[in-house]
C-alpha cells in the first residue's frame, strides 16, 4: 500500500513538472506564406536563457547566411543524397526582414521561430513544402539556427502558414536526423553536444567572420595612360577579329521542344528521387510528349 502510495506521488510530481514547463509564444508577424514568433520557456515562471538580445544584424548579411544554407537528405530506395539549398529566393525575399526586425525586439530569454512556406521550383509540379527551426544570438555573439525540419512535405490541411501544425520537438534537443545541414566555409559550423557528437540540423554562425566574408577584395584600376601606351593598345580592326554574329532567335517550335526536354528531365529527378510514383511520371510523361505531336 505505502508502495503504491509513493509511485503515485512521484508520477503526480512528474506529470506536474511536465505540464508547468513549456513554452509561451507570441505572434510577430503572420502571412500566408510564413509565421515569425518569439518564444521563451516558462516553468511557473520565465526560464532564464541570457541570449545577447535584442541584437541589430545587417540584412545584406542574414540574406547571405539564408542563400548560402545548404542540406542534403537521404532519398529513395538507393538513399542518394543531394545537395537542395535550405531556403529559396522567394523566401528569403518574404522572411529575412522580418528575421531581422524580431532579433532586434527580442530579449534576453526569447528566441525566434519562424515557419516558411513554399511550393516546390517546377513548373509543371507543385510539392507544397515547409521548413520550421529557431533562432538566437548566444551571450558570445554567435547566431544559433536550429531545425525542426527542412523542406518536409506539408498535410493537405496546412493550406497556408496560418494553419500549419508547431512542432512539439525542440530543435536543440535532436541528435539524429536524415537531413543534414552543410558547414559554410569559413563563417559557420554545426553545434557540438556535449557528447562530442554534431547536431545535424542545428549551425552555428560566426557573425565576425560572416561580415568578414561578405567585404570585396579591392581590385586595382590599371590606368592605360599610365601603365599601356594607347599607341600600343591593339584595335580589332589591326588583329583582324572578325565581330561574331549574334545567335539566331528559337522558334517557338524549337522553343517548346527545349522546355519539354527540361521538363522531361526534372520528371526523372522526382522519380529517382522517390519522390512521384512510376504511375504519376508516366501519366506527365505523355502528356509532355503529346504536345509535340
Amino acid at each position: 500500500m505505502k508502495r503504491t502510495a509513493i509511485l503515485l506521488i512521484i508520477t503526480a510530481a512528474f506529470l506536474s513538472a511536465c505540464t508547468n514547463t513549456k513554452w509561451v509564444r507570441t505572434n510577430v508577424d503572420m502571412q500566408r506564406d510564413f509565421i515569425v514568433t518569439l518564444e521563451q520557456q516558462e516553468e511557473g515562471v520565465i526560464v532564464q536563457q541570457q541570449y545577447e538580445q535584442p541584437y541589430e544584424i545587417n540584412l545584406a548579411d542574414l540574406e547571405k547566411l539564408m542563400g548560402d544554407l545548404m542540406y542534403t537528405k537521404a532519398v529513395g530506395l538507393t538513399n542518394k543524397k543531394k545537395q537542395n539549398p535550405v531556403f529559396q529566393v522567394v523566401e528569403i525575399e518574404r522572411l529575412a526582414s522580418v528575421l531581422v526586425d524580431t532579433l532586434a525586439k527580442a530579449d534576453a530569454n526569447q528566441r525566434i521561430r519562424f515557419t516558411s512556406f513554399n511550393q516546390g521550383k517546377a513548373s509543371m509540379f507543385s510539392v507544397p513544402q515547409k521548413t520550421e527551426g529557431v533562432l538566437f544570438v548566444e551571450s558570445d555573439g554567435r547566431l544559433n539556427v536550429a531545425f525542426n525540419y527542412i523542406n518536409v512535405a506539408r498535410q493537405p490541411s496546412e493550406t497556408s502558414a496560418i494553419y500549419h501544425n508547431d512542432s512539439r520537438v525542440n530543435p536543440l534537443k535532436i541528435e539524429t536526423s536524415d537531413t543534414h545541414i552543410l558547414s559554410i566555409d569559413p563563417y559557420a559550423d554545426l553545434h557540438k553536444f556535449e557528447n562530442g557528437n554534431q547536431a545535424p540540423m542545428w549551425v552555428v554562425v560566426d557573425l565576425k567572420k560572416m561580415k568578414e566574408s561578405t567585404i570585396p577584395a579591392t581590385v586595382p584600376v590599371i590606368k592605360i595612360s599610365e601603365e599601356i601606351s594607347p599607341a600600343v593598345v591593339p584595335t580589332t580592326e589591326a588583329l583582324g577579329t572578325s565581330v561574331e554574329s549574334p545567335a539566331p532567335t528559337q522558334s517557338p517550335e524549337d522553343m517548346l521542344k527545349e522546355d519539354i526536354r527540361n521538363n522531361l528531365k526534372y520528371l526523372k529527378e522526382l522519380l529517382d528521387d522517390g519522390l512521384i510514383s512510376e504511375k504519376d511520371y508516366d501519366a506527365k510523361k505523355h502528356e509532355l510528349l503529346d504536345k509535340i505531336n
